[in-house]
């Protein structure tokens, strides 16, 4: 790692002058942790954004973020797609194949909807950034990239990460629950589930989705080492994200993808209609069959394939998806899936088609504005980033949003954890809080003394 410091030194040496080019120097490590690494910079006042695909064995942390007069524009750039920000991108030390995808900006953008309470302050309503330093794990190779505007880059956070690099132990310490502090219980539930169900009858509205939080204070620090380590192992099929601001840390493993763009190619897809995991493998099929002849479920689902492919026209050209809808098996729970494929059309900017389909009728409802006051008006807190968005895209035009669901927030000790299904005709409100109660699993289950009902 020594080297790799002098090698920026001289680099910097050489430059004539500063310039308006984000250079990104880029370090082969020989083994790494990232998940260790993240717990071990959690009290660091750097900002942290971790995302793992266990499925394809590719996983990254950005730590820190640039801060220059150019980086909005270089963030704008490559957004719109603008062929310019590779121009103002100089890297430096790169093997071919990790400039293959690789992330530039990340982010998040919060569900459209905000309360009076304080628990998301530390997270801004939209916030894309470029991170000062990228680790990078590709099929166990890790690598480091350090990225700086001039020729005067800040050194410490990187002095740091270097250090910390090294900390490779993986505690095996689950936290445990010092109390419950609130939780949406079956009766305030089930008036909810009732008023929304009345507004479907008057048919002022097609569907509502509608969430719970339980908040429960924690008798020690959470462990978030063994905490994406086991996200990754029981969900592969997931996306595991970890995303610090301040003292605030939004983490979870979410099956739903908004969207990703990769050579001009979108991929989205539609995913609504749920039931549990069988015990053995004749009731797994005999719940899938279930799920599948759901007319409820169903039309819940075909809600949002219809929401997605309509945003999509002005957009993307020569749709492709399955018909019927899939079976998406996680470990406690299956879901109808339809994945859609299509082109991209020529000068889109990401951003604005992320605002395009989100929130989709899977997370919100239908019609969208209407789902929105009522969630205002049924909902008593505030959603922040869960059911929001989490990704990253780079100036290649390549992107990946995901979206925040299966998720909770750690905040001052205090985890607060959400989980929400989606309200039409024929819901019962018995069954959609057991509904909810599957969902809260992937993140309760991390807890030394699980909440169970």
């Amino acid at each position: 790692m020594n080297t790799f410091l002098e090698d920026i030194s001289l680099f910097i040496k050489q430059k004539s002058k500063a310039d308006s080019s984000l250079i990104r120097f880029a370090y082969k490590l020989e083994t790494l942790d990232l998940e260790a690494l993240f717990e071990s910079l959690r009290d660091s006042e750097a900002s942290l954004f971790y995302y793992s695909k266990p499925n394809e064995e590719k996983s990254f942390l950005g730590i820190g973020k640039v801060k220059s007069q150019h980086t909005a524009q270089i963030i704008s750039s490559a957004a719109n797609g603008n062929s310019s920000s590779n121009n103002s991108i100089v890297s430096v030390n790169f093997d071919p194949e990790l400039l293959n995808s690789i992330p530039l900006v990340l982010g998040s953008e919060k569900f459209p909807l905000k309360k009076s309470e304080s628990l998301w302050n530390d997270f801004e309503d939209s916030n894309w950034f470029i991170p000062q330093i990228l680790i990078l794990v590709n099929k166990e190779q890790p690598y480091l990239v350090f990225q700086f505007f001039g020729n005067n880059p800040e050194l410490s956070l990187l002095e740091s990460v270097i250090r910390n690099c090294s900390k490779n132990e993986k505690s095996q310490h689950n936290c445990s629950i010092k109390k419950i502090v609130s939780a949406t219980d079956i009766n305030e539930w089930t008036t909810a589930i009732n008023k929304a169900l009345l507004e479907i009858s008057s048919q002022s509205i097609q569907k509502v989705v509608l969430a719970r939080r339980i908040q429960l204070a924690l008798n020690d620090n959470f462990n978030f080492s063994k905490a994406l380590s086991t996200l990754n192992k029981k969900y592969p099929e997931c996306i595991t994200f970890a995303y610090k601001e301040k003292s605030s840390v939004f983490f979870g493993a979410t099956p739903e993808k908004l969207f990703s763009i990769q050579k001009n190619k979108m991929e989205t897809e539609a995913l609504a209609g749920s039931i549990a995991r069988g015990i053995n493998q004749e009731e797994d099929f005999e719940k899938q069959i279930q799920l599948q002849s759901n007319q409820k479920d169903i039309n819940e689902h075909n809600n949002v394939l219809s929401f997605l492919l309509s945003n999509l026209v002005d957009y993307c050209e020569a749709f492709n998806y399955d018909k019927p809808p899939q079976i998406k098996k996680l470990s406690n729970i299956q879901h109808l899936q339809t994945k859609i494929s299509s082109t991209l059309k020529d000068g889109i900017d990401v951003l604005e088609l992320l605002k395009r389909l989100h929130p989709t009728p899977a997370v919100c409802g239908l019609p969208q504005k209407k789902a929105l006051e009522l969630i205002k008006e049924l909902e008593y807190f505030d959603r922040g980033l869960y059911s929001g968005v989490i990704g990253w895209y780079n100036e290649k035009g390549e992107s990946e949003f995901s979206v925040g669901i299966r998720s909770a927030l750690l905040k001052d000790n205090t985890l607060s954890a959400y989980a929400g299904c989606g309200i039409v005709e024929g819901s019962n409100p018995a069954l959609e809080f057991q509904e909810t109660e599957l969902k809260f699993k992937p993140i309760l289950s991390l807890l030394e003394n699980e909440i169970t009902n």
